[in-house]
């Protein structure tokens, strides 16, 4: 048990959330979802954890939006115990279970929406390659292009993904592309066109209705790429027709943009300098930080956790005071 969560245990019981959440008060937490599901699903949150979480946070926090919270920075008066609620991807179960518990609790949001993924242009690369792997039956090792050690698919599924997935981090996007296609092939799994059930993303009707409830939106780019992996015309392109795309389907000028994975290697100077050319005015990152909008084009989140000490932590400000924890 480290130092931190000792404190976390022995203070909980005797109020130390509360003496966090008043020491953390001018310490904005900007918390970062992906997946809602009503299941318990590995890298889901379960609708009834998630609607817990809302409560939490309308009961003891001041929820906003991410542009009200980039507005009211701006003017000097973000209030005591901000709190914003933001989602990446723009995943169907959004709008099936996530809004839904939104409007219920009154708690405002940002969605960050892959606009190729919504326009149904594409699926996204991560679940190509977990379809992949959950799909073959091939058994023994396979050594996939561009990767000098080999993977035994059949062993452990799960450590297979995680080093196809960091090892697509670290490539340029065409080769990432070819490793995909040369994954399907190795494990003869048939690479459908668009996104089977489970991996489906939102449709612009559903982008629209909600936006017209008060949904706040951004763009995670047009086809979630690492920014620093592409050309500096590939670049322009997703940064650009993202954006477009949001303001033909939605009547919304982008102001936010949201970096695909989002961590201190996946965007720089060069990266930031695009996303200000294509019009944008902040963007975010997907790791924590002290001061959060302290840089405009690196704003820092926290990512939510369905582990419920550590969300407690992050939303009470205990993981802020330990500082050590946090650039």
């Amino acid at each position: 048990m480290t130092v931190n969560q000792l404190i976390y245990k022995v203070s909980r019981p005797i109020g130390g959330l509360r003496l966090a959440r008043f020491l953390a008060r001018k310490h904005p937490r900007i918390l970062m979802y992906h997946r809602i599901s009503p299941h318990d699903e590995p890298g889901k949150i379960h609708v009834d954890q998630f609607r817990d979480q809302m409560r939490m946070i309308k009961r003891d926090f001041h929820p906003m939006n991410l542009t009200q919270l980039i507005e009211a920075h701006h003017s000097g008066t973000v209030p005591d115990h901000a709190v914003v609620v933001t989602f990446d991807d723009g995943y169907a179960d959004f709008a099936e279970y996530a809004f839904p518990v939104l409007k219920e609790e009154g708690i405002p949001a940002t969605l960050f929406i892959t606009t190729g993924f919504v326009n149904h242009d594409l699926w996204l690369w991560p679940d190509q390659v977990r379809y992949a792997i959950d799909k073959t039956a091939r058994q023994g090792p396979v050594t996939l292009t561009g990767m000098d050690a080999s993977l035994d698919i059949s062993s452990d599924r799960n450590q297979a993904w995680n080093a196809i997935a960091d090892h697509c981090l670290t490539i340029p996007n065409d080769q990432k592309e070819t490793l995909i296609a040369n994954l399907f092939e190795q494990l003869d799994v048939a690479r459908p066109a668009g996104p089977p059930p489970e991996y489906e993303g939102l449709n612009w009707l559903q982008v629209k209705s909600m936006v017209e409830e008060g949904l706040d939106i951004g763009s995670h780019s047009y086809s979630h790429p690492i920014l620093t992996k592409l050309r500096q015309d590939a670049l322009t392109t997703e940064l650009e027709l993202s954006r477009q795309l949001i303001r033909e389907k939605l009547g919304v000028d982008a102001q936010v943009f949201c970096y695909p994975n989002g961590q201190p290697i996946d965007f720089n100077s060069e990266v930031k300098s695009a996303i200000q050319a294509a019009g944008y005015q902040v963007a975010v990152a997907a790791f924590p930080s002290r001061h959060p909008l302290a840089d405009p084009w690196a704003i820092n989140r926290y990512p939510a956790n369905k582990l419920w000490d550590l969300f407690e932590k992050n939303l009470y400000g205990m993981t802020y005071l330990n500082s050590r924890t946090l650039v």
